[in-house]
């Protein structure tokens, strides 16, 4: 199915149900929902989106509105998980495997249903919030002062107001723009700006250029004033993977007695147009997580022959809340086994569910070491 169409199913799934919800007295709902997980929160989200779910389908009213929000039932109870205004918890109990069964009664706001503003914020509650770091390199009509932040400063209000990112205090950032090799490694090298990321506590980093410019044989047609056109390009890199979430750039031009004024207006501009598109980038990232699963790197040591080698393989696809288990090499001279997971829950719930794991064939999976999205494990004997 192509992007287009799986909008337009999708924005037709909703409009069903907010259609059903306007046909009901009054704003709240009440529903119940149990979930598991390998720890409280990942049991208590899946108690949520349990909820959603009965209280998505109190107000169905068809046969074709049910199916309908079938088709893409996870975007839809991803979209509306903000419809929790409130719950309490009705229980919470050790289940099989060490996993934990929470059961809550959820009051769901019909409004906030119908606000994509509250989804996203639940959202970002739904990932742990998230840290985010802004770097930007700033050329504001040759000045290159590392003082320069007004792309820095636009991004961040937009991304605290009124989103309510969590980002890393601007004055880290104006010591990173300070040092010219720091600058060099985040212009080119996603590790680098990843490691960067890494080392102040963020999740995601947005790094970027900004560049302003006179335009030429403008003063004399503006009276004087002084046109500035301003070009922004960004990148958004997860911290703990390396890997590029997505790019954006923007286009600004402004119009100022002074070309300083001109080219700070004009770069506030860009970085907003190039951040709504790459925020839409962001959002279907981790949308696709929630739905579908975090991808974690493992690398398995002491996996002594390709026999074992398979029985761990084995063992992985049959933990819960695994989706897809993909080798990606063995070598049989480190005895080291590497392998891509889609895992729906979070790095401390994985590690929660694998750490003693017994293997059919005998032994057990072990945790040994954790770094971001990578973890890595041992092959216990018995």
């Amino acid at each position: 199915m192509n992007t287009r169409r799986t909008r337009c199913v999708f924005l037709f799934a909703m409009a069903l149900v907010f259609t059903g919800l306007s046909q009901q007295q009054g704003e709240d709902l009440a529903a119940e929902g149990t979930g598991l997980g390998a720890n409280r929160q990942e049991a208590l989200m899946a108690a949520k989106r349990d909820a959603i779910e009965k209280g998505i389908g109190m107000v169905l009213l068809s046969q074709t509105e049910i199916n309908n929000f079938m088709v893409q039932r996870d975007l839809v109870i991803t979209r509306t998980l903000g419809a929790v205004k409130s719950y309490e918890v009705l229980s919470e109990n050790k289940a099989a495997d060490d996993a934990i069964e929470v059961r809550i009664r959820a009051v769901i706001s019909r409004t906030a249903m119908r606000d994509d503003l509250a989804a996203f914020r639940i959202l970002i509650e739904s990932m742990d919030k998230p840290r985010v770091m802004v770097i930007v390199g700033e050329n504001n009509v040759g000045n290159t002062e590392p003082a320069n932040n007004a792309a820095e400063t636009a991004i961040i209000g937009f991304l605290r107001d009124p989103y309510e990112f969590t980002v890393v205090d601007p004055q880290v950032s104006a010591t990173i723009r300070a040092s010219r090799q720091k600058m060099a490694a985040l212009a080119g090298d996603e590790a680098a700006a990843a490691a960067i990321g890494a080392q102040y506590g963020a999740e995601v980093i947005i790094t970027g250029s900004a560049v302003s410019r006179e335009a030429q044989g403008m003063t004399q047609n503006l009276g004087g004033m002084v046109s500035v056109q301003a070009d922004v390009t960004l990148k958004a890199i997860n911290c703990s993977s390396a890997g590029i979430i997505g790019t954006a750039s923007g286009h600004g031009a402004k119009v100022h007695i002074s070309p300083n004024t001109a080219g700070n207006q004009a770069i506030e501009k860009a970085s907003g147009i190039a951040m709504k598109k790459l925020l839409d980038v962001i959002i279907k990232e981790w949308q696709n997580q929630l739905n579908n699963g975090t991808q974690l790197t493992l690398t398995v040591n002491n996996v002594l022959n390709f026999r074992a080698k398979n029985a761990v393989i084995q063992t992985l696809e049959g933990i819960a809340n695994i989706g897809a288990v993909r080798e990606r090499g063995w070598d049989d001279q480190t005895k080291a086994l590497r392998v891509d997971i889609q895992y729906k829950g979070n790095v401390d719930g994985f590690c929660n569910r694998v750490d003693g794991y017994k293997m059919k064939t005998g032994g057990s999976l072990s945790v040994s070491g954790v770094t971001g999205m990578a973890v890595t494990l041992n092959a216990e004997a018995m």
